[in-house]
């Protein structure tokens, strides 16, 4: 599920710009894009909802529905191109990612409740890597079918792969039921009273905002640069699989063996330091295409790491009584960062430059280091990880 909500994720993040700028869409235009970010912010609004109603209908059957009515909306955006119908398709686009922004909650309910604990950095590992890889296919193979069969192709092509995953999705159904169910209904002010909500809700909130904000204005720079779509395809591909890489390399390992907490306090260094290399390749007029893959790819390899090992603290964080609620909120607060940094730094791009607005990004960057090392914190004890759910991961790898 969570490879199915990184496709649609791929195609607003990555490569929907790129078509746009591509197109001609002005600077300005681009930066209504972080509003298709909207609905992952905005999910913790109806969190509660959702996670009710997955303890009444099942959590399972649920994230199917929601699934086949995003290959439904697929379907019908291949008729309304952005170069004719902007609006259109940018709405059709933010009704996808509420779809897929609501299956969250009930596949978050799932990993909560079965990989808490030291468990929870394969949990996030492999959220990290799934999603990434989904990106993958929903930027990189969306940017790819786009310049061979256009807008229409990208779309049914996108309906094509998320039916294929439907399928796979079926006969795993009953896996995604919590192993306890709580009848106690899902309130967000129960949330609000957890112990150290405000430190978890800063974290979530600063520790992606200055890596999302570069990673949206990389597509616009390039195309301004005259690189060609399929550079721009196969550097967004690159950067995403050194991301998935490091998740699964470093950031597992580290939780699994120095803790959340202490992973967290480790990689937040070197990942806030590499924010700095577009800045330098810009700089130093260095921005070749041999420079950009190793720069960028050893950027994405530690941030995927440090990515998973704050995942990891912070579904440690959230109660099992809401096990849909706590986490979906959380992610909500890394959402609403992307959208303030999708439409914040292309506009601030038009106006100071591309070189001023990565150095901006930097600073932002090295300013949230400051809070999450003071969140992890002040968290200290509230993040128990040194019982591994054994039980759990049996039950979810066996269901």
């Amino acid at each position: 599920m969570y490879g199915s909500q990184g496709i649609p994720a791929g195609l607003a993040f990555n490569a929907f710009s790129t078509i746009l700028r591509h197109s001609g869409t002005p600077l300005k235009d681009i930066g209504l894009t972080g509003l298709v970010f909207l609905p992952w912010a905005l999910k913790c609004f109806w969190s509660g909802i959702a996670d009710n109603a997955g303890k009444r209908w099942g959590y399972g059957p649920l994230a199917l529905w929601t699934h086949m009515s995003a290959i439904v909306v697929c379907l019908l955006l291949g008729f309304a191109s952005p170069e004719h119908h902007f609006l259109l398709a940018l709405s059709g686009i933010l009704l996808l990612n509420t779809i897929f922004a609501t299956q969250d909650i009930f596949t978050n309910a799932c990993a909560v409740s079965h990989m808490k604990g030291r468990n929870a950095g394969l949990a996030n590992a492999l959220q990290v890597i799934s999603f990434l890889l989904g990106m993958v296919v929903g930027g990189a193979g969306s940017l790819f079918i786009y310049e061979r069969l256009g807008w229409s192709g990208a779309m049914w092509g996108m309906a094509c792969e998320l039916f294929i995953l439907w399928l796979a999705l079926l006969p795993l159904r009953a896996g995604i039921e919590p192993i306890r169910v709580f009848q106690k209904p899902s309130r967000l002010v129960d949330l609000f009273r957890q112990p150290g909500f405000r430190w978890a809700l800063l974290m979530a909130l600063t520790f992606k905002f200055a890596s999302s904000a570069l990673a949206m204005l990389l597509q616009p720079w390039l195309m301004d640069r005259s690189f060609s779509l399929d550079f721009a395809g196969t550097l967004q591909m690159s950067n995403i699989i050194c991301g998935a890489l490091g998740g699964a390399v470093i950031g597992f390992p580290a939780v699994r063996f120095l803790g959340c907490r202490r992973a967290v306090a480790l990689l937040i260094w070197p990942s806030s330091l590499l924010l700095g290399t577009l800045v330098c390749l810009q700089a130093g007029g260095m921005a070749t295409p041999v420079l950009l893959y190793a720069g960028l790819g050893i950027e994405n390899f530690l941030d995927g790491g440090f990515y998973v090992s704050v995942w990891a603290t912070l579904m440690n964080w959230s109660s099992e009584e809401r096990p849909g609620t706590d986490y979906s909120f959380l992610q909500c607060g890394e959402s609403l960062a992307n959208v303030l940094a999708g439409m914040l730094i292309a506009p601030l791009a038009s106006v100071i430059g591309y070189s001023r607005t990565f150095l901006v990004a930097w600073i932002a960057g090295a300013f949230a280091l400051l809070l999450v090392v003071t969140a992890v914190r002040k968290l200290a004890g509230l993040c128990e990880d040194t019982k591994p759910s054994k039980q759990s991961f049996k039950h979810l790898r066996h269901s």
